[in-house]
C-alpha cells in the first residue's frame, strides 16, 4: 500500500491524487462494510405481510404501446406476479385500447395470470375510463383490500369521463396506483390517485424498477436503496439504514483523504488524532446525510425528476459535511472552501451515480457509484484549495517528488513532531518545531524556533517570504510562490 501512495503522490496532481484517494476509501467501505450492512438489515419479499391483497392488473396495449414497449411492459408485469405470494394474495389481469380486454379475473394461478399477460394484445385508442370501471367489478368479488395498478404511456380518450370513474374509485376505498411512460401527464395520473405518492413515472427500459416500486406502495414499504424492492421498511428504520450505509461511506471517504494528506506530506499515515476525526466525523456526517436524503425521498413525489434531487441532494449534503470536515485538517482550507468543494464534489458525483444506477445492476452500480462519488468529493475539496490561494510553498522532497500546501493564517509547522505538517528528521537536529509560516496582514514570513535559531547562531527569526524565494531544511528544499493576481474564487475565504 505505501508503494502505491508513494507512485501515486509522484505521478498525479494534489487534486487527482484526492480524487483517487477518495474513490479507493468509499470504494473499499462500501464493499467490505456497505454491503455487508445492507445484506444483513435486508428483510426479505417472502416475509410475512399483515393482509392479503386483490390487485388488479391494468395494461395500458394502445396503439403506442406497439414493439418494444408492449414487450418489455409484459416482462415487468410477469415479473410482478412472479414475485406475490399467490397462497394469499389474488390478482387479475386487464388491457385496454380500443376496447377491455379480460385478461383473467381474480385468481391466484400463476400460469393463468402469465398466460393471461401474454395474451394482451389490441391497439387503437386508450379508453382508460372504461378499464377501470371493469377493475371496480372485479374487485367487487373479493373482501381482500383492494388495488388497482394501472399503467399507461399516455393520456387516455376521455380523460373527464376517466377522472369520474376515479372518483368513484377513491370512494370504493380501492387503492389506485399508476405507472406512467412516455406522454403520460403525472398531474393528470395524481388527480386520478389522489395522492401524488402513488404515481410512478419512468422511462422506457426501467419498467420493472417502476413495478417494483409499485409494489412497495401496495404493500406500504419503504424503498430505501435505489432499486431495491424487497423487504417491508418503515421510514424511521429506513432512515437509519441509508444514513448508516452513508455513514460508512464517508467514514472510508474521510480517512482516505486523512491518510493521503499524510502520504503527500511525507507523515504517519494516520495519528489517533486523525483517525478519532475521521471514524466520528465521517459516520457523523454520512448519518446526516443519508437520513436528510433518504427523509427528502420519503417525502418527495414518486417522479423521476423529484427522485433524482432527492438523491443529489443527500450526496451533496454528504460532500458538504466530508469538506467541512476536511477543513479542519488541510492547512489553510477554510471551512467556506470545503464547503463549497464539497457540496460541487457531491452533486458531480451523486449525478454520475444516478447515471450508473441506470446502466448496472444494483450492486455494481453502488459500489462503481460509491467510488465515483468519493472520487469527485476528494477532487473538489483540494481543487478549490488550489484556484482560492494566494500564497503555496512548494515542497521538494526529491528532484522528482513535490507538494504544495497553501500558506494563510494557520501556521504550517516544519518540524520533527508527529503533528508536523512538514516532517523534518530527528537524527538530521530538527527539534519538534523548527520553524513555521504563515501570514500576517498581507506579509508571508518564516518564524524559526527560538532554541532551533540559536542553536545554527541566527540573530533574527523571523523573515518575510517573497515569490520564489527557496530555503533548504536537510534533504527538503522549501519554495515560496505568491500569487500577485487575484486568485480565481478570490472572495471564498
Amino acid at each position: 500500500m505505501q508503494q502505491l501512495f508513494r507512485r501515486l503522490r509522484r505521478t498525479f496532481s494534489k487534486p487527482i491524487l484526492f480524487g483517487i484517494c477518495g474513490a479507493i476509501g468509499c470504494l473499499l467501505a462500501a464493499l467490505l462494510l456497505g454491503e455487508p450492512l445492507l445484506l444483513l438489515t435486508k428483510v426479505p419479499v417472502s416475509s410475512p405481510i399483515s393482509q392479503p391483497q386483490a390487485i388488479v392488473m391494468l395494461i395500458d396495449s394502445s396503439g403506442s404501446m406497439d414493439g418494444e414497449k408492449i414487450t418489455e411492459v409484459k416482462r415487468a408485469a410477469r415479473s410482478f406476479v412472479q414475485r406475490q405470494d399467490l397462497q394469499k394474495n389474488q390478482i387479475a389481469v386487464l388491457g385496454f385500447g380500443s376496447k377491455v380486454q379480460i385478461g383473467t379475473p381474480l385468481t391466484s394461478d400463476l400460469k393463468t395470470l402469465e398466460e393471461a399477460i401474454e395474451n394482451l394484445n389490441d391497439g387503437g385508442g386508450t379508453l382508460m375510463n372504461l378499464a377501470l370501471a371493469e377493475a371496480v367489478e372485479q374487485l367487487k368479488t373479493t373482501n381482500l383490500n383492494k388495488n388497482i395498478l394501472l399503467f399507461t404511456d399516455g393520456e387516455p380518450s376521455s380523460p373527464q369521463e376517466t377522472i369520474a370513474v376515479a372518483s368513484q374509485v377513491q370512494k370504493e376505498k380501492i387503492t389506485l396506483i399508476t405507472v406512467g411512460t412516455g406522454d403520460a401527464n403525472a398531474d393528470f395520473l395524481s388527480q386520478l390517485t389522489g395522492n401524488p405518492k402513488l404515481v410512478f413515472y419512468v422511462d422506457t427500459g426501467n419498467f420493472e424498477q417502476a413495478f417494483q416500486k409499485a409494489e412497495n406502495a401496495i404493500y406500504n414499504r419503504q424503498l430505501v436503496e435505489g432499486g431495491d424492492s424487497t423487504g417491508e421498511y418503515g421510514l424511521v428504520y429506513s432512515i437509519l439504514r441509508v444514513g448508516t450505509w452513508t455513514g460508512i461511506l464517508a467514514l472510508g471517504v474521510c480517512l482516505a483523504l486523512i491518510i493521503g494528506q499524510n502520504y503527500t506530506l511525507h507523515r504517519r499515515p494516520l495519528t489517533l488524532r486523525e483517525g478519532l476525526i475521521g471514524v466520528v466525523g465521517g459516520l457523523i456526517a454520512g448519518l446526516v446525510a443519508g437520513s436528510l436524503a433518504q427523509l427528502i425521498f420519503g417525502l418527495l413525489p414518486n417522479t423521476p425528476l423529484m427522485a433524482m434531487a432527492g438523491r443529489v441532494t443527500g450526496w451533496s449534503i454528504l460532500g458538504l459535511l466530508v469538506g467541512g470536515g476536511m477543513s479542519f485538517l488541510v492547512p489553510n482550507l477554510s471551512t467556506k472552501r470545503g464547503l463549497l468543494g464539497g457540496v460541487i464534489g457531491g452533486i458531480i458525483g451523486g449525478i454520475c451515480f444516478l447515471v450508473i444506477y441506470g446502466v448496472l445492476g444494483e450492486v455494481t452500480a453502488r459500489l462503481i457509484g460509491a467510488g465515483v462519488i468519493g472520487f469527485f468529493i476528494g477532487l473538489m475539496i483540494a481543487l478549490i484549495e488550489q484556484m482560492t490561494r494566494k500564497a503555496w510553498i512548494i515542497v521538494e522532497w526529491t528532484p522528482n517528488e513535490k507538494t504544495t500546501l497553501t500558506v494563510g493564517s494557520e501556521p504550517i509547522v516544519l518540524g520533527s513532531s508527529e503533528n508536523a505538517h512538514i516532517y523534518l528528521s530527528k537524527a538530521e537536529g530538527f527539534s519538534p518545531v523548527t520553524a513555521k509560516i504563515y501570514q500576517e496582514g498581507q506579509k508571508y514570513l518564516i518564524e524559526y524556533d527560538l532554541q532551533y535559531g540559536q542553536a545554527k547562531g541566527m540573530k533574527v527569526l523571523k523573515h518575510e517570504l517573497t515569490d520564489g524565494a527557496k530555503r533548504k531544511f536537510g534533504q527538503i528544499i522549501l519554495e515560496t510562490r505568491i500569487n500577485t493576481e487575484t486568485p480565481r474564487l478570490a472572495k471564498i475565504q
